[in-house]
């Protein structure tokens, strides 16, 4: 009987043991199965950052780029405007203030401005620059185009060339060498730019 109940034990240590043999199989497995689970969704999520990582950086690259020629371009259109200002202002700028120097070229300026004058009453206020070489004949023949009148005055607050307007004040026109400097500038501008940089 002895032998029998140690039959007995060893078969059921037996099964025992493969039965907790296979639940630890069965375990394994699943912890198995659970960590290449695991891998591949570690592995899909790294790779979906990686793509996420390379496109964001594809665009920056694509931005930045962008950026650069925006700035270049932008870079090379003010150096142009400084060129062409540049040679505008030694050429335009000192010509026109050499010609409000010139009193015939004054006395001229003075006439046709007066000419087209259809306002009635004026005063004029010349540079006081001027005062000693515009000649008193000039000036009564412009007084007398006016029957008397037109007032005119010399300031030293103009640097060069003269104003106009009505007695009233009510408004003024400028004709001074800055004056004529910034319209000849405005018109020559973009044909100077052209002579310059267009090939």
């Amino acid at each position: 009987m002895s032998d029998q109940l140690q039959e007995l034990l060893t078969k059921v240590y037996e099964e025992g043991v493969v039965k907790a043999n296979a639940e630890a199989e069965k375990i394994l497995d699943k912890a198995k199965a659970d960590a290449e689970t695991m891998i591949a969704e570690a592995k899909a999520k790294a790779e979906q950052a990686i793509s996420e990582a390379k496109r964001q950086a594809q665009e920056l690259q694509k931005n930045t780029e962008g950026d650069l020629k925006m700035a270049g371009n932008h870079s090379i259109t003010a150096l142009k405007q400084k060129i062409t200002d540049l040679i505008l202002k030694v050429n335009v700028d000192q010509a026109s203030k050499e010609s409000f120097q010139d009193a015939d070229f004054v006395k001229t300026l003075i006439k046709e401005t007066l000419t087209g004058w259809k306002q009635g009453d004026a005063g004029i206020i010349i540079t006081e620059n001027m005062q000693k070489k515009l000649d008193e004949a000039f000036l009564s023949s412009l007084k007398s185009s006016f029957d008397g009148k037109l007032k005119i005055d010399f300031s030293p607050q103009i640097k060069a060339g003269f104003t106009i307007s009505p007695i009233d004040g009510s408004y003024k026109l400028s004709f001074t060498d800055e004056d004529f400097a910034a319209l000849f500038k405005n018109y020559l501008r973009p044909r100077t730019a052209k002579i310059l940089f267009d090939s």
